[in-house]
């Protein structure tokens, strides 16, 4: 069979009450490995178009019933991947143009060639081809952006990705709340991939920076070029997102300009003297606790509320550890694949002294560890000894007594068998208890001190979740 059989046939639906026109267009189009379905009803155009999923439309502009603008405002609402071709006579040609202006892909004055005909649903079926292929590629950037960026198994750490997922397809404002390092930004910017403003602006600005001028972008008075192309960070930030970092730095008298602004949601536009509505998310991150602030008087009530409607905490890395070593296999790869080369290994000590540390810098300096001993070690395998003197010479336990180490290992111990025995029985309590020889009661209260219970209800929720899907097949 020959691959021009193999071809995959395109389906093009042609909508005019005139039947001879159908018949002629059917006919070209057949020639150019298509298939046609007609119809000279306008009022069951859409129902035909669902059942046949059309590459391309074709729809004369004036017919009874419904004319080819209602048609087209039907096909872009229902099928927004498949461009509409409008036909009209002389008569028409005005409000054809206009059918273009309004969404339609281009359009056919009668009396047209076969040669006008075939070049312009070759045009329409590129601009599908073209459209269909960046939806692909916007799909892959989604998920590579994870893949990339969000390597964890720790239960707390996937919580985040799912939340990240969810609140995404929302326009509530969040604030992000953790230490340096932990990777706020990335969460901000995986919301934004993530959200409907995805092809707009993800703008970040430093609270500490932040200026009058900046939020407002006041009217030029002069004549100078430089100024009167000045833009507020909403101007700029307009159809996307607006990350507002270290919020916590932000003095009293921004934060009441801010807060104007939110509200009002409308900017001066630069170089006028004209207030005009403005259309952002606006998503802020912290490292204090912005609660305590407010109650010390040095972060305004009301714009906390404001900010806080959705709350996402990104935990430090000293409480997710486990997920050191994932992290450590991630970056070597990543390093390995960045100077062509094959990735080194982690030798079992080495994760063991990473493990005791305590990470004040979080993931951010975990990285820069690793990429520091990865460039200066001569072996094939990181051993200890590649290890900066501050993480090599690290032991939390070592300034403490005997006892106090010892019952210090012993919580570490205990909550980490909890989170793994959790895990192994999918959040049900019952079932753990009976796993570890420990009632039901007491390893209720050993979940609580642990800050577990949380974690418990997860882990129910996602395998109730895990069965819906399996039931409805998704």
């Amino acid at each position: 069979m020959s691959e021009h059989n193999h071809k995959k046939r395109e389906t093009i639906l042609l909508i005019d009450d005139e039947p001879d026109l159908l018949e002629s267009c059917r006919r070209i189009l057949e020639d150019e490995d298509c298939d046609c379905v007609t119809t000279t009803d306008s009022l069951a155009a859409l129902d035909l178009a669902k059942r046949v999923n059309p590459s391309v439309v074709v729809t004369d502009f004036k017919m009874p019933g419904k004319d080819g603008m209602q048609i087209l405002r039907e096909i872009n609402s229902e099928f927004p991947d498949t461009p509409v071709v409008m036909i009209s006579a002389f008569a028409t040609i005005e409000g054809a143009v206009e059918a273009v202006k309004l969404g339609a892909f281009d359009y056919l004055t009668k009396p047209f060639s076969s040669d006008q005909m075939i070049i312009t649903i070759r045009r329409a079926l590129e601009r599908r081809r073209l459209k269909l292929e960046n939806t692909v590629l916007k799909t892959k950037l989604k998920d590579d952006f994870f893949n990339h960026f969000f390597v964890g198994k720790h239960p707390r750490f996937l919580k985040i990705v799912e939340l990240i997922k969810r609140v995404a397809q929302t326009e509530s404002s969040i604030l992000i709340h953790g230490e340096t390092g932990t990777g706020k930004e990335l969460v901000a910017r995986a919301i934004h991939i993530h959200s409907k403003r995805a092809d707009n602006p993800f703008l970040v600005v430093d609270c500490t920076t932040l200026t009058k001028e900046m939020l407002e972008a006041a009217p030029a008075s002069g004549t100078d070029q430089a100024e009167r192309t000045h833009k507020s960070v909403f101007e700029a930030a307009n159809g996307g997102t607006l990350f507002l970092e270290k919020t916590e730095d932000m003095e009293l008298g921004m934060q009441a300009r801010l807060l104007r602004v939110l509200q009002d949601r409308k900017t001066a536009r630069s170089g006028e003297w004209e207030w005009v509505p403005v259309d952002v998310r606006v998503i802020a991150s912290s490292t204090s606790d912005l609660q305590t602030a407010m109650s010390m008087k040095k972060f305004r009530e009301n714009l906390y509320y404001f900010l806080n409607v959705v709350n996402i905490h990104v935990p430090p890395l000293r409480e997710r550890k486990e997920d050191i070593g994932i992290l450590c296999d991630h970056f070597l790869k990543q390093l390995a694949e960045r100077e062509n080369k094959q990735p080194k290994a982690l030798h079992h000590e080495t994760l063991g002294k990473l493990m005791d540390y305590e990470w004040p810098g979080n993931v951010r300096e975990l990285r820069g560890v690793i990429e520091m001993a990865s460039s200066l070690a001569e072996r094939d395998t990181l051993m200890v000894s590649d290890l900066p003197d501050h993480v090599r010479r690290s032991n939390s336990l070592g300034g403490l007594t005997f006892k106090d180490a010892k019952h210090a290992w012993v919580e570490r111990f205990e909550k980490n068998y909890l989170e793994n025995l959790l895990l192994t029985n999918n959040g049900n309590i019952s079932r753990a208890s009976e796993t570890a020889g420990i009632a039901r009661m007491s390893l209720y209260r050993m979940l609580k001190r642990n800050d577990l219970i949380q974690l418990a209800n997860h882990e129910r929720s996602s395998m109730r979740d895990r069965a819906a899907k399996k039931e409805t097949g998704n």
